[in-house]
This record gives C-alpha cells, sequence and structure tokens, in this order.
C-alpha cells in the first residue's frame, strides 16, 4: 500500500461511520484497501446516479451489488440499531429508505459509495454526492482524485462533473493547485491518467486554482467550482481541456469554447 510505504507505516487500524448512523466498520486486521467489516446487518445497493436514487428490480426492491462493484452502502434499522433521526422531520425521512428487501423493513441511507470487498468487508469509494455519470458510466471522484494528486507537480486536486452541450451525462473536471516551484507536462499528465483510470473517467477540463474552499469537517467545497464549469468568464486561472483523438492538455480559447458549446467536438 503506497501509503504505508511513503509514511514506514507498518500497521493501519481504520474505522468508518458517522454520529447518526446505525453501525460502524472497523479494519483490526491491518488489511489493505478496506475498512473492515460491521456487526451491524448492512447491504450495499445499485444506485442510480441519474435519478439520484437506490435502483429497485421489478418487485420494488433493492438490488445489491455483486463482490467487487460499488453502490450505496445502507444499514438495517432496528431495536438493536435505532436512528434516533434529526430535529428536522424531512431531513430524518429522507435517510430512510423504507421496504428494501421485504415489506415493512427499514434502513439507513449512508449517502457513501463503498465497494463489496467480499467476506463482508467493504472500501470506502466517494460520497455519492460527489459521484457523476458519464458515457454510461459512474465516475467515482476520489479514484480521480488519487490519480491526479500522484502525478508530479500536482500538490492537491478535486475532481466534479461539469455539463457539456450534447454530452451523455456530465464530463470530467479538475481543479488542482500545482506544487510550488515545479511545472506540470500536460502530455505526460494525459499519459498518466490514462494509464490508471478508465477512458470514460479521465477528466476533459483542469483548471488551477491557488487554494480550496473548505468546509468544518475538511471536506473541499465544489459548488462553485461547479458553477464555474470551464465558462472563460468565470474563470481568470489557467484553463485547459483534452480534445478528442489528442494526446495533451491545451489552453482553452474563446475559439475551442465556442466550438464545444456549439457541439462540433464528439467527447
Amino acid at each position: 500500500m503506497a501509503f504505508k510505504r511513503r509514511f514506514g507505516i507498518s500497521k493501519i487500524y481504520e474505522f468508518y461511520g458517522a454520529a447518526e448512523g446505525v453501525g460502524v466498520f472497523t479494519n483490526l486486521m491491518n488489511f489493505d484497501y478496506t475498512v473492515g467489516t460491521s456487526l451491524t446487518p448492512f447491504a450495499i445497493v445499485q444506485y442510480d446516479i441519474e435519478n439520484d436514487c437506490p435502483a429497485r428490480d421489478a418487485g420494488g426492491f433493492l438490488i445489491k451489488v455483486a463482490k467487487g462493484d460499488p453502490g450505496l452502502l445502507i444499514m438495517e434499522i432496528s431495536e438493536k440499531t435505532p436512528f434516533p433521526g434529526y430535529t428536522d422531520k424531512k431531513k430524518t425521512e429522507e435517510k430512510i429508505i423504507r421496504n428494501a428487501f421485504r415489506k415493512g423493513d427499514l434502513w439507513f441511507n449512508t449517502g457513501d459509495m463503498l465497494r463489496n470487498m467480499g467476506f463482508r468487508h467493504a472500501q470506502f469509494v466517494d460520497r455519492l454526492g460527489d459521484t457523476f455519470r458519464w458515457k454510461g458510466e459512474n465516475v467515482a471522484t476520489m479514484e480521480v482524485e488519487k490519480a491526479l494528486d500522484s502525478f508530479s507537480g500536482v500538490s492537491a486536486s478535486a475532481v466534479y462533473g461539469v455539463v457539456m452541450p450534447k454530452g451523455d451525462g456530465r464530463a470530467g473536471m479538475a481543479a488542482v493547485i500545482k506544487q510550488e516551484g515545479k511545472d506540470v507536462d500536460f502530455a505526460a499528465l494525459a499519459e498518466h491518467l490514462r494509464s490508471v483510470l478508465p477512458k470514460y473517467a479521465v477528466p476533459i477540463f483542469i483548471r488551477f486554482v491557488n487554494d480550496f474552499q473548505w468546509t468544518a469537517t475538511h471536506k473541499i467545497k465544489k459548488n462553485d467550482l461547479k458553477n464555474d464549469g470551464y465558462n472563460l468568464s468565470a474563470i481568470k486561472d489557467g484553463l485547459y481541456v483534452l480534445l478528442p483523438g489528442t494526446e495533451t492538455y491545451v489552453p482553452l480559447n474563446d475559439a475551442i469554447y465556442q466550438d464545444i458549446m456549439a457541439g462540433k467536438y464528439k467527447f
């Protein structure tokens, strides 16, 4: 595991949970790439990104993902694992999934995408609010950010989806903070991303920023970045695009922008 090697750490004891949640995952056995397992009944189910809800089968019930696949983590609400809810009743109801696998059952919606690792172990993938869909595939922003952050010259990144005319979903865009005193080789960056990510997950747009805005829980605020999109009039920092059939990111100028808005490129 790269993190262990980099910092010379032999053991990591990991856990996953939420203050208002109904269960936790713990990794006390030093397994790599997993948050461990949970004694609380849980399931990882298919999620419909476009309609922003769990997918259901013909009978109206949720569909569990196969081993190795990501999905929405839900945890059963019961007398042993009650969900006290919030002071806001509407928000409380939004967190409850009813009739998941049988009539009358209740499950807590974590809002997180985890991967089924088998043997009741799970791996954290992304927050569902950050995940977006492009070319019929779900793009997990944390995986793209990990690929970007491992490249020379990149200090930190934030990945999100942006609307593109005639596009199939939302195209990937990354806001990047450069490492001080280092330049980014755009051809090498494109080659690196294509070597470690599926084609649909490679960001089409890259912009450079000096810093990010952070939440109280140390998460990057992405809403303003999403609102800016790749609008040249809104972005004064460097803005680059990876055009179809090319091998490197190039500066996004007005002519290219107008062609994109006119749908002339087949991304």
